[in-house]
């Protein structure tokens, strides 16, 4: 079974309610959700995570097309997720929503990084007029968090040249 095979199993048999984790591992790739609230349509997360090794030692180069390969494929969101920041130094790509959802009080995003050491983590934030930033929960149905946790794997696949389920 592959990751986003046990993902789906566990988030099946969690059902509805308040605070949970999902810590799925198939090796060498870890797959975590910080849950807050879920029932049979949504999931209400702070943070969507993906660990692995095949990232440790990965050039930029490649780095940057993990970026690039989510962005493509991450179009279903709210807002359209784009590569905003490389910093080849530190290995790390970030991606944010493009443009943001916008309000009379501030905006909200989506911001995606992709870190050379092994990660690759999605969270949501609401930065208030005039406030600094602050996390928030990202909620989606539970599809697209499938759909994501797929589609991260789906990156690394690409990366690895595994087969792509």
């Amino acid at each position: 079974m592959n990751l986003h095979q046990e993902f789906e199993r566990e988030l099946n048999s969690i059902g509805s309610g308040a605070t949970t984790t999902l810590d799925v591992d198939a090796a060498p790739r870890h797959l975590y959700c910080d849950i807050v609230e879920r029932n049979t349509l949504a999931i209400s997360f702070n943070e969507l995570r993906m660990t692995t090794s095949e990232l440790a030692s990965v050039d930029p180069e490649k780095l940057a097309r993990i970026g690039k390969s989510l962005a493509e494929k991450l179009t279903y969101l709210m807002e359209p997720i784009n590569p905003i920041e490389f910093d080849a130094q530190g290995c790390v790509v970030q991606l944010r929503s493009a443009p943001p959802q916008r309000d009379d009080d501030g905006r909200s995003y989506y911001e995606l990084l992709v870190r050379g050491g092994g990660e690759i983590s999605l969270r949501r934030y609401r930065k208030d007029n005039g406030d600094a930033r602050r996390a928030i929960a990202a909620t989606v149905t539970r599809e697209v968090l499938l759909r994501l946790a797929g589609d991260f794997e789906a990156a690394l696949d690409e990366l690895t040249n595994r087969a792509v389920f």
